[in-house]
């Protein structure tokens, strides 16, 4: 293997201790020295490690995404002049090599020196700090639902069939209904009748009936902790999504603007976007990196002429959540260049893959949007096939 770098140090990351491995020889080598130290994780021991490393004449350190375990020594090593390179895990996982038999630390320095390990992207500490609060949001929502899934087993086991005639039982009419469980109160058209709030398809009489079940004090119980909680998770919901709104318009409203005029993209989806990607797309090379890092990319996986596969990669999963759910949108709304496309795969295929299509060709849009600062033009994005058949 060709050397690249003269100087480097490799790191092994843990919990409680990063042991450090210097490899220095010239270019035309490949028996360098070997240093090896082991440090604390505190900020005093990361700062003696900087320190060491900096002595030892170092440019190029290395070092694995392992949790968030990485982020602190990021954080202390950031301001130096060294040049920092975080590794992926599994890329270096599926280098072939003998990570097992040799120490982890000189493996990820011999690569590193060696020019194999492709960087990972690192954003500017603003969008970080955005990323925080966008996941722990993403976080609050998979609780809500999780919530919302012991409510309903808790029903469903007592025989209550409140959700065959309530379209959304979390509404206020619902909410009123799941109150009187708790309470143990007697469920008769008399008291339920004060309960109905606006229209609904069923008659009293069918709220009764899909009311009459078996529930236990344990159930009841249960489903008041269940619905507290519930309330808690929207409050909390609703706290961040002011927090987060009020941080995008103060740093990247601009960015922001050009965003929601994309169709499908709601605020919260553009809040993934800048949370994910950043106000600007230079640490992507193309399109198409910015679409295979984002994991809306159609994987290529061909053997003899023949095409075995060709599932998404994997990316990066909260903004491919995003990026689904504002392609599903955008698909079916009136914008005739995600229309267009939506019909015409969904039309031949599955309409999974038709939301692939208009996630991938969104994320190529944003891709434009961030580079170049201009709005969102559905002629320009319909694409040449799609104006000529449209003239």
């Amino acid at each position: 293997m060709e050397v690249m770098v003269e100087t480097c140090c490799g790191i092994d990351v843990h919990q409680k201790s990063i042991v450090c491995c210097i490899l220095d020889g010239p270019l035309d080598t490949n028996k360098p020295k070997k240093q090896y130290r082991t440090f604390g994780t505190t900020t005093k021991k990361l700062r003696e490690a900087l320190t060491w490393i900096q002595s030892q004449h170092v440019t190029h350190v290395f070092f694995e995404s392992t949790g968030r375990y990485w982020i602190p020594i990021f954080n202390i090593f950031y301001d130096s002049d060294l040049t920092l390179i975080l590794a992926n895990p599994q890329h270096i996982k599926n280098l072939p090599g003998r990570k097992t038999d040799m120490n982890d630390a000189e493996w990820i320095a011999q690569l590193g020196r060696c020019g194999l390990i492709q960087p990972s992207y690192i954003p500017c500490e603003e969008v970080q700090q955005l990323r925080l609060l966008t996941r722990r949001r993403k976080s609050y929502t998979e609780r809500i639902t999780q919530c919302k899934n012991e409510i309903h087993n808790i029903l469903q086991r007592a025989n209550i069939k409140l959700t065959s005639y309530l379209s959304d039982i979390y509404g206020l009419t619902g909410m009123a209904l799941l109150e009187m469980f708790i309470n143990g109160e007697v469920i008769t058209a008399e008291t339920v009748l004060p309960k109905i709030q606006g229209r609904l398809k069923a008659t009293v009489d069918q709220l009764v009936e899909a009311m009459d079940g078996k529930l236990s004090i344990e159930d009841r119980f249960l489903l008041g902790q269940s619905l507290e909680h519930y309330h808690h998770l929207i409050n909390q919901v609703e706290e961040i999504t002011v927090v987060i709104k009020q941080y995008v318009l103060e740093r990247f409203e601009r960015e922001y603007n050009l965003l929601i005029e994309i169709p499908g993209v709601s605020s919260i989806v553009a809040f993934v976007i800048l949370s994910e990607i950043g106000p600007n797309v230079e640490a992507f090379q193309s399109q198409g990196n910015l679409a295979s890092w984002a994991g809306v990319c159609p994987g290529s996986y061909e053997s003899t002429g023949i095409k075995k596969s060709s599932h998404t990669t994997q990316g990066n999963k909260y903004l491919k959540s995003g990026l689904f759910q504002a392609g599903g949108t955008a698909g079916r709304s009136k914008d005739e260049a995600f229309h267009s496309l939506y019909a015409r795969i969904s039309g031949r295929s599955s309409k999974m893959k038709a939301i692939i299509a208009c996630a991938n060709k969104m994320i190529r849009i944003i891709y434009k949007i961030l580079s170049t600062g201009e709005h969102y033009d559905t002629k320009k994005a319909l694409g040449l096939r799609q104006q000529a058949r449209a003239n």
